[in-house]
């Protein structure tokens, strides 16, 4: 999300550069390629302040972004000791769904510090809407503006504008870690299967995989489930697919749902908070279904697969997220 508000930013003539506590990640490479990246080899986050505040000192930015709770907090307090920049938080998820950071400890860190911010950005009406009931007196700082998603290039899209899959292909892009709730869609294939000849594909990687994989033995869907692993190009996968499916508990704003928009696919999502309504339009361009239950994942995923939505009616659906209109967006609360 960051990379594709950067490259929109620098194509309206903004410099920008990105702040890491260390130089790392799976997208570092690309980073690189397209902006000075600075690495403030910080290895604690209590530090991070300090560092933070050397940096605006010398550099003097116009506007800093600053996203998830911890360095939010981390770039409020520098902001106290620099006051000339402009401060954007950017929050991706609802702060009562999240492990990382305590409902009560939120409550009291963010009421104080974001006092301090010039805007706090939510992903998603949803998102807002947790932030504003789990703090006060920052009703006024909050607006909601959608993630950037760059689109598939128009030659990916005609590559596979023909695609005729035998069995349909089902896929599943995401951690695969609990608030995915992977096991739940596995469990909702299995009854799929029975019914329609399919495959399933997941494209992601984390703790749960082994856990997964001999789940699909039990089920007895491992000759049907494919494990893709990691990818840093999921269009590529996605744009095989027949159908999307997301079986989350939780979310902010599902990214890959917006990918699969603009792919073209039919969607089916858990109605989880928060985001998956919002993107589908209470359910105009997908199913909604319940959190955790597989029978009636099972039931939209059959429906969707039978009831083909037409792929250009989906991709309009994705033009409110392209990075030339969420850029204008975030230049409004930069001035």
């Amino acid at each position: 999300m960051a990379l594709s508000l950067a490259k929109a930013l620098k194509e309206d003539g903004m410099k920008v550069e990105f702040l890491l506590m260390s130089k790392e990640g799976e997208f570092l490479a690309e980073a690189e390629e397209h902006f000075n990246v600075v690495d403030l080899k910080c290895n604690k986050t209590y530090k991070l302040p300090g560092k933070l505040l050397a940096y605006l000192i010398k550099n003097k930015p116009d506007v800093l972004i600053s996203s998830f709770w911890k360095l939010n907090l981390c770039s409020c307090l520098a902001k106290v000791l620099f006051p000339n920049s402009k401060l954007i938080l950017w929050e991706h998820s609802p702060p009562s769904k999240t492990p990382f950071s305590p409902t009560w400890l939120y409550f009291f860190s963010a009421s104080v510090l974001y006092q301090f911010s010039s805007k706090i950005v939510a992903v998603s009406e949803g998102v807002r809407e947790d932030i504003r009931h789990y703090t006060i007196g920052l009703s006024d700082k909050l607006v909601t503006i959608y993630n950037p998603i760059t689109p598939p290039k128009s030659a990916l899209l005609k590559s596979c504008a023909s695609k005729t899959n035998n069995p349909l292909l089902i896929i599943s892009v995401g951690r695969l870690e609990y608030p995915k709730n992977p096991e739940l869609l596995l469990e909702a294939f299995a009854l799929v299967i029975r019914n329609i000849p399919a495959t399933l594909l997941f494209v992601g990687e984390g703790s749960l995989r082994k856990q997964l994989e001999q789940l699909c033995v039990d089920l007895g869907v491992e000759k049907h489930v494919r494990f893709y692993g990691f990818s840093s190009r999921p269009y590529e996968q996605m744009i095989e697919a027949d159908l999307f499916v997301m079986s989350s508990d939780f979310e902010g704003l599902p990214t890959t749902i917006i990918e699969a928009l603009f792919c073209g696919l039919p969607v089916v999502s858990t109605d989880c908070p928060s985001g998956p309504r919002e993107l589908l339009m209470d359910g105009k361009y997908g199913s909604l279904v319940p959190v955790n239950d597989k029978t009636t994942l099972a039931t939209a995923i059959e429906f969707e697969l039978k009831n083909r939505r037409l792929p250009e009616v989906q991709q309009a659906a994705a033009q409110r997220f392209l990075p030339s209109v969420v850029v204008k967006q975030f230049l409004v609360l930069m001035n």
